[in-house]
């Protein structure tokens, strides 16, 4: 292997490194609501997937979450028991449900991404104009080479959700 091939292996692996304490420190915030409210992460992880995916049956959330349908519809139903999900039926198939937030689910849901975005832009305090110009590109480029159809998450959007259909373990 060449110098440069090891020199660009060891910065990328030193950028996995931080990347992932800085996902650590970001999930810090998440994991307080997780334990405030006394949710499951498959619950939390469905909930945000309502959030940001409303009018979707009950069978894609638990695709998201990376559970059995089974399991999703007990996930579901305690959300719909806290109140932040309803369900309506499907207009074609009266077996499916439909699952959408309420007011409360998506009032829990916006707390969460708002404390998750104050977090990081605290964080981002650090950094220079220049360096924030550069992350963006950074990140841009990161963002556009992850979404398979060229989809990236709008401004003020919960950008860790995935999008309906992507693999449970990416989000």
């Amino acid at each position: 292997m060449a110098q440069q091939d090891r020199d660009r292996a060891s910065l990328e692996q030193r950028i996995v490194a931080l990347q992932g304490s800085l996902m650590r420190a970001q999930m810090r915030s998440q994991a307080e609501a997780l334990i405030d409210q006394h949710l499951t992460l498959a619950q939390f992880r469905a909930i945000l997937f309502i959030h940001a995916h409303p009018g979707r049956p009950t069978a894609e959330v638990g695709a998201f979450v990376g559970v059995r349908p089974n399991i999703a519809t007990g996930v579901v139903q305690r959300l719909v028991d806290r109140g932040w999900v309803s369900r309506e039926r499907h207009p074609e198939d009266g077996r499916v449900r439909l699952l959408r937030p309420t007011a409360a689910g998506r009032e829990f849901v916006d707390a969460v991404v708002a404390e998750v975005e104050r977090d990081f832009v605290t964080r981002l305090a650090a950094l220079s104009v220049d360096q924030l110009d550069a992350l963006e590109g950074i990140l841009t480029t990161l963002g556009v080479a992850a979404a398979p159809d060229g989809d990236t998450a709008a401004p003020g959007t919960a950008s860790f959700i995935a999008a309906p259909g992507a693999d449970a373990g990416e989000a």
